[in-house]
C-alpha cells in the first residue's frame, strides 16, 4: 500500500496531467484522451474507469476519482448524484445490484477507497458525464463528510474552502452566500460544458461559417448570451471558430434569421490583407455551411431574430 507521501505525491501528477489534457483538448474531455492516464515512477496510473464509479488504481490505498454517468435518454439514472443545499455535492456509495457475496464485497471495499480519502485528507478527482463518451473533470476535489445512514459522500468540487468564498467559522449568515456561489460556480461548469459538447456534436465539431474541423479551435458559441438571457440549449448555439465566434461576439458578422451571413459595412470597406479577405469579407451573403442534420437541433428563429436586431443596432 502506497505511503501518504506516495498518496499525495500521485494524486499531484495525476492532477498537473488532467490539466495537461484540458488544455490540448478543452474543458470536456474525450474518453480515448482520457484513458491515457499519467505515468509516475515508470508506471502508467489511470486516472479514470468506465466499468465502476469509483476507481482506486493497483499503486494507491484511497480512491483517486469517483465518477457519475453521463445521462442516456429514456433511461433513469441509477444513482441520484446532486447539488445540496449546502453547496456540497452528494455522491451516493456503490451499491451491488445482485446477491452476489463478491458484488458486496467489491462495492464495500469501493466504499471504503473514499472513506480513506476522507480519513487521511486526500484530494480526488471528480468526473461529471456531459454526454456519452465525454466528461468535465472536478479536481482537486475534497471529500467533506461520509453520511451512513443515507449512504452518500459529500465532495466540495470547487477547490475552495469555505473561508475563501467568504464564510468563516461562527458566523453562519456569512455561510449562506458562500454555499450559494459554491452551487453556482459548479452549475454553470456543468452546464456550460453541457452546452459545448451538445452544440458541437450536432455541428459535427465543424464551424458554421467556414467548415474548419479542428475541434480545438471551434467553439460553441452563444446566439443570445447568457447575460441577455440566453439559454444553454442547442438551438441557442452555433459552432463556430475562433475567428467567426469572436467577430460574431462582436458584431462584426451576424446572422440574420433565414441564415445568412452578414459583415458590418465598416469592415467590408477596410483593406487590409488576404486574412481580413478570405476569413470574414469573403463570407458575406453567403449561407451557412454546417448544419446539424436534425432539423429539432438547428438554430432557433427566436433566438436568431433578437440576435440579428443586435447586430443591426451595432452596424
Amino acid at each position: 500500500m502506497a505511503s501518504l507521501d506516495d498518496e499525495v505525491r500521485i494524486r499531484s501528477a495525476c492532477f498537473l496531467a488532467i490539466a495537461e489534457m484540458q488544455r490540448l483538448h478543452g474543458d470536456v474531455l474525450p474518453v480515448e484522451v482520457i484513458r491515457r492516464g499519467c505515468v509516475v515512477d515508470g508506471e502508467r496510473i489511470a486516472v479514470f474507469s468506465l466499468q465502476k464509479g469509483i476507481h482506486t488504481p493497483r499503486q494507491l490505498g484511497a480512491a483517486l476519482a469517483v465518477t457519475t454517468a453521463p445521462p442516456k435518454r429514456n433511461s433513469d439514472a441509477p444513482y441520484d448524484d446532486h447539488m445540496a443545499a449546502d453547496g456540497t455535492y452528494r455522491y451516493h456509495y456503490r451499491s451491488a445490484r445482485t446477491d452476489s457475496g463478491r458484488a458486496h464485497a467489491d462495492a464495500e471495499r469501493d466504499n471504503r477507497a473514499v472513506r480513506a480519502a476522507l480519513q487521511q485528507g486526500l484530494d480526488i478527482i471528480y468526473w461529471h458525464g456531459v454526454v456519452p463518451g465525454q466528461y468535465l473533470p472536478f479536481f482537486p476535489v475534497q471529500v467533506t463528510d461520509d453520511d451512513r445512514t443515507a449512504s452518500v459522500f459529500s465532495l466540495n468540487l470547487t477547490g475552495l474552502s469555505a473561508a475563501s468564498l467568504g464564510g468563516s467559522e461562527g458566523f453562519v449568515a456569512a455561510e449562506a452566500p458562500a454555499r450559494g456561489y459554491r452551487n453556482a460556480v459548479v452549475q454553470a461548469r456543468i452546464h456550460q460544458a453541457r452546452f459545448r459538447a451538445t452544440v458541437l456534436r450536432a455541428y459535427a465539431n465543424a464551424c458554421s461559417v467556414c467548415q474548419l474541423r479542428r475541434s480545438e479551435l471551434v467553439d460553441a458559441a452563444h446566439i443570445v448570451t447568457d447575460a441577455d438571457g440566453g439559454e444553454p440549449v442547442v438551438q441557442n448555439g452555433l459552432a463556430l471558430c475562433r475567428l467567426h465566434h469572436a467577430a460574431f461576439d462582436r458584431n462584426i458578422m451576424g446572422i440574420t434569421p433565414d441564415l445568412v451571413v452578414h459583415v458590418r459595412q465598416d469592415v467590408l470597406r477596410e483593406v487590409d490583407g488576404p486574412m481580413l479577405v478570405h476569413g470574414l469579407q469573403g463570407f458575406h451573403g453567403a449561407n451557412l455551411a454546417n448544419l446539424p442534420r436534425r432539423r429539432t437541433e438547428r438554430p432557433g428563429s427566436d433566438f436568431l431574430e433578437r440576435r440579428w436586431e443586435a447586430f443591426r443596432a451595432a452596424s
